[in-house]
């Protein structure tokens, strides 16, 4: 018997087609020369070893993890931090035919786990496999049962890893869904960790699991796991037919409050960090009747007379203020423009008894939008005060720096522009915002003739994160200046106290080293500083240990702005839509 055909009847041995393949062919003819049956036989093959992935589960169970401590910052072992960024990795780990997509939600307090994850689809198998004898044969009317019993086996190793990952889980919910974890639902299975350990685990010890027996009769492999609940209905052609999510503990439940109506008392460690008592205090939406939007909108309206505009604008800003309730004027005002800038409060001017009450956008964009009018009707003071309570308002944001910082230019006070900018890189931390203020500087800087500190600062600009909407600009700039004095150099004006490095005579970037080590000793901030990215991180982490979620997503996308990790980027994802199952 030839190799091919001992593969095929190993991988197939009661005769049953079981099939599992993503890059053979699809074709109605069926599987052609040997590289093709052998490599569907593959594919066959990664589709019954389960039995091994339980075991890889179980070797990873106890190792480090490496995401437990992020920018210098250490989650607490065994919290949601912990927990999520583990039960990540490891599935990341799994060499799966198909690469498996998952959220979750989780409360080690309660031992609940909710896990949604994207199930393949019938029509990503395979119409046609060899059998034991390398002849082609039809499987097309087997698809939708292979695949449905593919998404129960992956269901319950996902469990499996769930279990594993923190032994306070004592409950697991699995939500398949079609594609992606977000998609339509298709069968939920409910486990408790003693049952599975007694049931469900054993079919993975013995390696029963990986019987081809329920390739054909994925009901039979649902009836062999033991399941407190289960939502499972299978249409005709043996594969699921959609069904409603699962109704899960309550407390995962409440981990999707609206953080305004979530009055749920904060713990200790972020009372002083975010300043606040309830979640609800962390909600920067507001109410006000007008939005920035409309704000924008009178500007745009009177673009053209901006006297009018100021008291338009004025008007549009007594407004708001009448709007705001008196009762929470001892509160200090606070405006964010995003939820991850609410996490950054302790680096703002005041300490761990300060609270806040929520500022409307519109007035910050009043305020915006006054000070813009005032320059162009060269009223520079006026437009410094606007600005400056821009800043009072949004202590967290560089948005009134960076307004500074370009009123100052106008005027042609270059020095002050620049202080501007760097009391504003301070405290930057969107990615966007920092790129755009090393542009703003790089600017500045060669306004003032200091071409080399320009160069240095157009090229951090363009380093920001992995890309930012000025990546590109900030390269061009800084092309320009290198051209620029290449071009002096042709004509010998080159000063020779150049710190820009050349390579045959002719100037190029520099290192990013060397750029670091300019801007600093020009007394210019690396954005984000440590102490900020570093707060981010620690705001990010209690939170989702606290069982906030939506306060914390997005402070986790930053951190995965600047990592680029895809582990942040799940988490980040994870964080704001949990399992998918509405509330």
């Amino acid at each position: 018997m030839g190799n091919l055909q001992m593969r095929a009847r190993r991988c197939m041995p009661r005769g049953e087609w079981c099939v599992y393949c993503v890059s053979v062919k699809q074709c109605k003819a069926g599987v052609g020369d040997m590289a093709e049956q052998e490599s569907a036989l593959d594919f066959i093959e990664a589709t019954h070893l389960w039995s091994q992935h339980a075991q890889f589960v179980g070797r990873a169970e106890g190792a480090p993890n490496p995401f437990r401590t992020i920018y210098g910052v250490e989650a607490q072992p065994g919290g949601v931090w912990d927990v999520m960024t583990r039960f990540h990795t490891i599935c990341e780990r799994l060499q799966l035919p198909f690469h498996v997509s998952t959220s979750v939600e989780v409360n080690p307090a309660t031992g609940d786990m909710a896990v949604a994850f994207g199930a393949p689809e019938p029509t990503q198998f395979p119409t046609a496999v060899p059998d034991s004898h390398g002849r082609a044969r039809d499987c097309t009317g087997k698809r939708a049962q292979w695949t449905a019993a593919y998404a129960l086996r992956l269901a319950a190793l996902l469990a499996n890893i769930g279990f594993a990952v923190n032994t306070g889980i004592i409950g697991v919910t699995v939500i398949a869904r079609a594609g992606e974890p977000d998609g339509q639902t298709l069968f939920s299975l409910g486990f408790n960790r003693v049952d599975f350990h007694f049931t469900t685990a054993k079919l993975f010890a013995d390696g029963t699991i990986d019987d081809a027996q329920f390739d054909v009769d994925p009901a039979q492999l649902l009836a062999a796991f033991d399941v407190d609940s289960a939502r499972v209905e299978f249409d005709a052609d043996g594969w699921f037919a959609p069904t409603e999510d699962p109704e899960l503990p309550e407390s995962l439940c409440e981990l999707r409050t609206p953080l305004g109506e979530d009055a749920r008392e904060l713990p200790d460690s972020l009372k002083s960090l975010l300043r606040a008592d309830r979640v609800c205090d962390l909600d920067i939406a507001d109410q006000a009747s007008l939005s920035i939007r409309d704000i924008h909108q009178i500007a745009q309206e009177n673009a053209d007379s901006p006297v009018t505009a100021v008291v338009e604008l004025g008007g549009a800003l007594t407004t708001l203020k009448q709007e705001l309730s008196v009762s929470t004027s001892i509160r200090q005002p606070l405006y964010c423009e995003r939820e991850a800038l609410r996490l950054l409060v302790s680096e703002a001017a005041g300490d761990a008894a300060t609270r806040y009450r929520t500022v409307p956008g519109a007035i910050a964009a009043v305020r915006s939008e006054l000070a813009r009018f005032d320059m162009k009707l060269g009223q520079l003071d006026d437009a410094l005060r606007e600005l400056q309570e821009l800043q009072r308002i949004s202590p967290t944001s560089v948005q009134g720096g960076i307004a500074e910082a370009m009123a100052y230019s106008m005027a042609g006070d270059t020095a002050r522009a620049v202080d501007a900018i760097r009391q504003a890189l301070k405290l930057a931390v969107v990615p966007d915002e920092v790129a755009f203020l090393y542009c703003l500087l790089g600017q500045m800087f060669a306004m003032a003739g200091e071409t080399d500190t320009a160069i240095d600062a157009y090229y951090v600009a363009s380093t920001v994160a992995a890309q930012t909407a000025y990546t590109g600009v900030a390269r061009q700039a800084m092309e320009a200046l290198l051209a620029q004095i290449g071009s002096a150099d042709d004509d010998g004006e080159r000063d020779e106290r150049s710190f820009t490095a050349t390579v045959d005579a002719r100037p190029t970037a520099p290192s990013r080293g060397h750029a670091l080590g300019s801007l600093q000793a020009a007394g210019i901030p690396i954005s984000p500083t440590q102490p900020v990215i570093q707060t981010l991180t620690r705001a990010a982490m209690l939170l989702a240990d606290a069982g906030v979620p939506l306060a914390a997503y997005d402070g986790v996308e930053i951190l995965a702005e600047y990592s680029a990790e895809p582990t942040l980027l799940w988490m980040c994802r994870a964080l704001q839509e949990g399992a998918g199952c509405a509330r």
